[in-house]
């Protein structure tokens, strides 16, 4: 047999861990339409055909909503009733039975159609949260079809032996169908970290990488392969010193996990008594549980654009309510920041205004909500009203100015007003914060932060705006660096503007989960850091093993530094030093 050399593929890490064993490639879960005409007279059965395989779906999906909520708990399980509201939208089955009785065509066709324009709209964009449901709706669509045609879903029977799953996608219940101790981890084309797959592969503990573009298609089954969903990498056919190397990583990493679970009840103290407060970033109210169960003291950023974007219209004003008073009750006493809806580049208005050129810097954020008022104010009011049930924070992301700042401000009393007249209650002092995530907002964080009781600094956005880089540009790619010397003055200078004003300062972009930038980012004086949940531990360990006054002496040398290689190689050397062993399980 011809010997394969060793290849490295890079995605996006998806759940963390290492795995080592042979991969089974799925066959693709492909489902085959034949197009054909129905007389007259076949209609009728037709569309019943439809409406009882839609039943039959909804009851498998209730019972594996069942099954997964008592097995993995609620937070999995919930991804099933995103599943069975989707066949429940009057939109969809109205329309295939129109092709049924209009168009004569066969159920399963009529239902492909329709599902597939749905999944079209949502996958055309770049946003990784559409991307998701669109994978969501495929789910759907297959398992219905399968019902209209009398097929079994057992495209997963031939795994008979641990294997790492290789795929082009894993939907949601082919997730949670595996037998799991069959399952070593996953990889996948497609996906990203908030994709539902993901957020199962987390509950599941199992390592995960998506977004590999090809590897379906470079992997065959029974290569050995390692997964790395720490660095988001999957090796093909390693080499004997390279899969030794792995397994030295992978005891290591077993070890580090063993540990990091005990500082779950501990502060986020240093060894010199400076307290960090840790928090966590979710989108979804069903990640609440993950939140506590990883030790976070609130959330720091809940973003909100599910709301607008998953539904077939603005969601209403008591829709939002219930979804933020599930989140501040969920993690209750700690506080929620919610941000308000961050809309924009290509999740505009879909009823207003022509393409823009130049999306990113053109209607986004709070400059869509200051032009619909009634859209700002309807989530206002939602907020406030939340904030009755615990310590919820408002949020308003990409200001650039005093004057945008002073306007959301006016319609936010506006908002108050409106609840005072209709006697509701909320927190008449909740805290107002702003994003700084564009230079113009750093450069004037003392003016801005004389207005607000917080700042959130967002690396993502200002680091894209800082240093004129698309992230999503893969040919600029590699400029985006968040250890450039100019995106650190820009903290500096962040923080400082809020500690004069007496204010503290937070960061929930991506670097505040990089356990490289922890030390820098406490000595730099940082009050609040929120990172994803299952990043967390890591980060309070790092806090938890350094000095203050030290870290603080870190930060001033990477700040003398001319390049981010500079920054970047002095870092891990500090943290190296002080948390070899993390270093090596990172």
């Amino acid at each position: 047999m011809e010997k394969r050399e060793e290849q490295i593929l890079q995605g996006i890490a998806a759940s963390p861990g290492i795995a080592i064993g042979p991969a089974f490639v799925l066959g693709g879960d492909v489902v085959h339409i034949y197009p054909r005409e129905l007389a007259e007279e076949e209609v009728a059965a037709e569309v019943e055909r439809f409406k009882t395989a839609l039943e039959q779906a909804r009851q498998e999906l209730g019972r594996l909503r069942e099954e997964v909520a008592r097995d993995l708990g609620e937070e999995s399980a919930r991804v099933f009733e995103v599943h069975q509201m989707m066949l429940e939208d009057h939109t969809v089955i109205e329309e295939t039975i129109r092709r049924i009785t209009a168009e004569r065509k066969n159920a399963d066709l009529a239902f492909y159609e329709v599902m597939r324009g749905v999944q079209s709209s949502l996958s055309a964009g770049s946003d990784e949260y559409l991307g998701a449901r669109a994978a969501d709706v495929r789910d759907v669509k297959r398992r219905v079809i399968r019902h209209i045609q009398g097929q079994r879903h057992d495209h997963l029977a031939p795994l008979v032996e641990p294997a790492v799953i290789v795929a082009s996608d894993l939907s949601p219940s082919d997730t949670v169908s595996l037998d799991r101790s069959k399952v070593l981890g996953f990889a996948t084309d497609l996906g990203g970290r908030t994709s539902h797959a993901a957020i199962l592969a987390r509950s599941l503990e199992l390592p995960s990488v998506v977004g590999l573009r090809r590897v379906s298609a470079v992997v065959h089954t029974g290569d050995m392969v390692i997964l790395d969903g720490l660095r988001g990498t999957l090796i093909v056919n390693p080499g004997p010193q390279t899969v030794e190397q792995y397994r030295r990583r992978q005891e290591e990493f077993t070890l580090l996990q063993k540990r990091l679970e005990l500082l779950r009840e501990l502060p986020a103290r240093t060894l010199d008594g400076k307290d960090i407060e840790l928090s966590a970033n979710i989108e979804f109210p069903e990640e609440i549980d993950s939140v506590v169960a990883h030790g976070a003291q609130g959330v720091g950023l809940f973003r909100t654009e599910y709301l607008y974007l998953s539904g077939s219209g603005l969601p209403t004003e008591e829709e939002q309510y219930k979804a933020y008073r599930m989140v501040v009750e969920g993690v209750a006493p700690h506080p929620v920041i919610i941000r308000t809806f961050d809309l924009g580049g290509d999740k505009v208005p879909q009823e207003e205004g022509p393409p823009e050129a130049n999306p990113f810097l053109g209607r986004r954020a709070i400059r869509i909500c200051l032009e619909y008022h009634e859209l700002f104010k309807t989530q206002l009011r939602a907020i406030l009203r939340a904030s009755a049930h615990g310590e919820a924070r408002l949020l308003l992301p990409m200001i650039s100015s005093l004057e945008e700042l002073l306007q959301a401000k006016q319609i936010i009393a506006e908002a108050k007003k409106e609840l005072d007249e209709r006697g509701q209650d909320y927190n008449r002092d909740i805290e107002l914060g702003i994003m700084i995530e564009v230079p113009s907002a750093a450069v004037t964080a003392d003016l801005l932060a004389a207005e607000v009781d917080f700042l959130s600094i967002g690396t993502n956005d200002l680091i894209q705006y800082a240093l004129a880089v698309d992230r999503g540009n893969q040919r600029v790619a590699h400029l985006f660096d968040a250890y450039h010397p100019a995106v650190l003055r820009l903290i500096k200078q962040v923080v400082e503007a809020g500690h004069h004003r007496g204010i503290w300062v937070g960061m929930c972009g991506e670097m505040a989960s990089d356990p490289l930038a922890t030390m820098l980012l406490v000595g730099l004086d940082l009050d609040e850091l929120s990172v994803s949940p299952v990043d967390l531990p890591r980060v309070k360990e790092i806090v938890r093993a350094i000095h203050y006054e030290d870290a603080r002496a870190v930060a001033e040398a990477a700040l003398r530094m001319r390049s981010a290689a500079e920054i970047r190689a002095y870092l891990a050397k500090m943290l190296r030093e002080r948390l070899p062993d993390l270093m090596e399980g990172a």
